[in-house]
């Protein structure tokens, strides 16, 4: 992510994995050219937290 331009640490990484830390748009977007899967990929109605 840093590659891309996006300055993370690993404690952003663990709050966002715990579920701390809310993902906003951009985060999205630079996860899923980071990750090089489509940002459908990502969001999953099984997973979301309503």
């Amino acid at each position: 992510m840093q590659l891309l331009g996006f300055d993370v640490d690993h404690y952003f990484i663990r709050r966002v994995e715990n579920g701390e830390r809310f993902v906003t748009d951009i985060d999205l977007v630079i996860f899923s050219r980071a990750l090089e899967v489509p940002i459908t990929e990502l969001l999953t109605a099984e997973d979301a937290q309503l």
